[in-house]
């Protein structure tokens, strides 16, 4: 085969094998990971060339074949098996291949314009595209042992990858709100460990990391991924953080990290009403205006029994934001009219069962239970479809009056019951599928 004729077939192969990438972002990530752990190429220069294929062009020869095996050994497509284009001696010089760091950003590394709290503790601020150029020259670097737990995979041969355990949809939304202009600075962390082969030095402001030194990354990865993905976005984007910089030893990392997840740490349902990014919460938020709705719905997740709440906060908004899929402020403000015409009309034909002898009725129905209000949430939505917002208010008295509430023999009591033994958002899917298919047999 011509060399002309084996580039050709390469970048033939490439590209059928990136339609089939770009769908898969687990493998998406497992190649840019390998890339960077074996060979110290920079991470995110995988995702560039998805994004742009033309890049492949400025690949030296064994960067590309070190391409070709990691995405053959990630993927086991045999479209790209490396020894189809590549001898075995090609092979074996590009297993041992390493990129070679921009000059600019090596070890040692000095921290301008920073503040010395004690000999270990320090402060400064980083512009995103310097946190950037830290990790992607693989300066700054994720320690599986001062942070939380890792995703394992078992490999071929009994072998087991390791990979930082992100959350897509958190770093997805961190990239939202920094497009809007909404996220400010935070505060990252950063350990230069002390393990006898790293130090440091401070004079007039400046902290410099000397040769042999690893500097960890102690908090902040979602923070961290939403950088390198805004930068992919948009290069010249200008967003700042503010950096902690320790120098402890391994023990006194992993305690740092303990105390951060778990000294005053926030209650979750406070947080989603404090953050209320979502429509469905943004559009609780306005229910808990109305007067049935005052002083009725917790912002936090325990639900005070003494207090008399319905539900909290994270229940509701989450049901809307599921059961509605409300797209755009226009879907916020219809839904919401729906929901308070909906709830407005329930909640004064319930009072008894909501307010009045609500402890009474929990001790034989489940009606007053704050996961009920998925329930209520789905014939909301069922109505709505069926009538839009003009729908009925009597509908709303017949259907509810045609479900067996009880906490003796019904199919809400089987669902309920199975509460501290299965997931509280199956429980929360079982009650439902059970009010979508009766409010639909009802509505027929």
């Amino acid at each position: 085969m011509s060399e002309v004729a084996q580039e050709k077939d390469i970048f033939e192969a490439l590209a059928e094998v990136f339609v089939d990438i770009n769908k898969n972002k687990e493998s998406q990530r497992e190649i840019d990971e390998l890339l960077a752990s074996r060979h110290g190429i920079p991470r995110g220069t995988f995702n560039e060339i998805l994004v742009n294929n033309s890049k492949l062009e400025q690949l030296s020869e064994d960067e590309l074949t070190v391409l070709i095996i990691a995405i053959n050994e990630v993927t086991k497509d045999e479209r790209l098996n490396p020894e189809t284009f590549y001898n075995q001696k090609q092979i074996g010089k590009a297993k041992t291949y390493l990129f070679e760091l921009d000059s600019e950003v090596k070890l040692p590394y000095t921290f301008d314009t920073v503040l010395k709290s004690s000999p270990d503790d320090y402060l400064t601020v980083l512009s995103y595209q310097d946190i950037a150029k830290l990790w992607n020259s693989g300066i700054l670097s994720y320690n599986f042992q001062t942070q939380r737990l890792s995703k394992k995979k078992l490999l071929s041969k009994g072998k087991i990858s390791e990979k930082a355990d992100v959350n897509l949809k958190s770093v997805k939304n961190i990239v939202r709100l920094m497009e809007e202009g909404k996220y400010s600075p935070s505060t990252l962390v950063f350990n230069v460990l002390v393990d006898g082969k790293s130090s440091i030095e401070y004079s007039d402001g400046e902290l410099t990391v000397n040769e042999g030194s690893t500097i960890n990354l102690i908090d902040g990865m979602h923070r961290l991924q939403a950088i390198l993905k805004i930068l992919e976005n948009n290069p010249t984007y200008e967003g700042f953080m503010n950096i902690d910089i320790k120098h402890y030893p391994l023990e006194v990392a992993q305690r740092l990290l303990a105390v951060t997840n778990t000294v005053n740490r926030f209650d979750k349902t406070l947080i989603k009403n404090y953050m209320a990014e979502s429509l469905g919460a943004q559009i609780t938020k306005d229910l808990m205006n109305m007067s049935e709705f005052k002083n009725r719905v917790s912002i936090k997740t325990t639900i005070d029994k003494k207090l008399n709440y319905f539900t909290n906060f994270a229940i509701l908004s989450e049901a809307i934001e599921s059961i509605f899929e409300p797209q755009n402020t226009k879907d916020r403000y219809d839904f919401t009219e729906v929901l308070k015409k909906f709830y407005g009309y329930l909640i004064t034909s319930y009072k008894n069962e909501f307010i009045k002898n609500k402890n009474e009725t929990s001790k034989v129905s489940w009606f007053p239970h704050h996961n009920m209000h998925v329930g209520f949430v789905v014939i909301a939505k069922k109505l709505f479809d069926k009538y839009g917002k003009d729908f009925p208010v009597d509908e709303i008295v017949r259907i509810v009056n045609s479900i067996n509430f009880s906490k003796e023999q019904s199919e809400l009591n089987d669902i309920l019951t199975s509460q501290g033994k299965v997931n509280s958002n199956q429980v929360k899917r079982n009650i439902r599928k059970f009010f979508e298919d009766k409010v639909d047999e009802l509505l027929k």
